[in-house]
């Protein structure tokens, strides 16, 4: 036992040592330092975590906490053991994931300073965009036609359940390939929802004839009529004519460009972020109101 309480009193030293907080510029160097670990960790896992060395990078964590906890409470056996699984695993895992580590580190170095830290929802958003408009660009000059949902606060989960799941990630290649009219998933719409196309061949409720132009076509009225029912934005490409259209509460804008295309795109989903934001912010003050008021 006073082996043990002697470790744990060193391992506080060390604590103590390592969080000085004597002065005030020992305070901002120490929050600055605890920031950059934890920036660099956290994209360190995401990039692991995408890896099939996801799995072995978690289990080696649970051994680095199994050897802090034998050396604190001085269990010889198994520190020995898990320091020397440590100092072999690490090799090991170079060695066995190496094409893996290497693609991750190719990625940093192609990536810009500004996409390295990636957390914010509204640069996911801008690289699902460019997707869009790529895949929209390419099947307009092909007059290829195309319907595509991007939902925001209503949720349409009916009509996802009644098209063909597919939860993947957005891709130009993938969005051509299910309009391609040879595939099996071309007819009816695809639903993209946080940042991922859920399913393929959705049913639209359509909207009234009246509501339409009469130069249009069921793959308009079919986005108008989304765009009524819900807050959704829809992307419709013309097979006649190859004409962009862009829809949104129940309003069409017409004979789009692609570099138009992305700005609408952009605004809207940054738009629609601040209002969830907003709206949250409301319900936590109600929340918070009203349990004061119950006190």
């Amino acid at each position: 036992m006073e082996s043990i309480s002697t470790n744990f009193m060193e391992l506080i030293r060390k604590l103590e040592q390592a969080f000085d907080i004597s002065s005030p510029e020992r305070v901002i160097l120490l929050i600055l330092d605890v920031a950059i670990v934890a920036v660099i960790a956290y994209y360190i896992y995401r990039l692991v975590v995408q890896t099939r060395a996801g799995q072995i990078f978690k289990g080696f964590l649970i051994i680095l906490l199994i050897q802090g906890l034998a050396r604190m409470l001085d269990l010889p056996i198994l520190t020995f053991i898990s320091e020397t699984f440590v100092i072999h695993g690490i090799t090991l895992i170079i060695v066995v994931f190496q094409p893996e580590l290497r693609s991750a580190l190719e990625k940093i170095g192609r990536k810009n300073i500004s996409l390295l830290f990636d957390f914010d929802d509204k640069l996911r958003d801008k690289q699902v965009v460019s997707e869009i408009v790529k895949a929209v660009e390419i099947m307009s000059l092909k007059k290829i036609g195309a319907l595509i949902v991007i939902e925001q606060s209503t949720k349409i989960n009916d009509i996802i359940r009644e098209g063909v799941d597919l939860s993947a990630k957005v891709s130009s290649e993938l969005i051509q390939t299910i309009f391609n009219p040879r595939t099996p998933l071309h007819d009816g719409a695809i639903i993209i929802k946080n940042n991922e196309i859920k399913a393929a061949k959705c049913v639209l409720p359509l909207a009234s004839e009246n509501m339409v132009p009469s130069d249009v076509g069921t793959r308009h009225r079919a986005a108008i009529g989304m765009s009524e029912v819900s807050d959704a934005i829809v992307i419709v490409v013309s097979e006649e004519t190859g004409i962009i259209s862009f829809v949104e509460d129940g309003k069409m804008k017409r004979n789009l460009t692609g570099d138009k295309l992305t700005s609408i795109l952009v605004r809207t989903l940054d738009n629609n972020r601040e209002r969830v934001s907003v709206a949250k912010a409301k319900e936590k003050l109600k929340l918070s109101r009203k349990d004061k008021h119950q006190e």
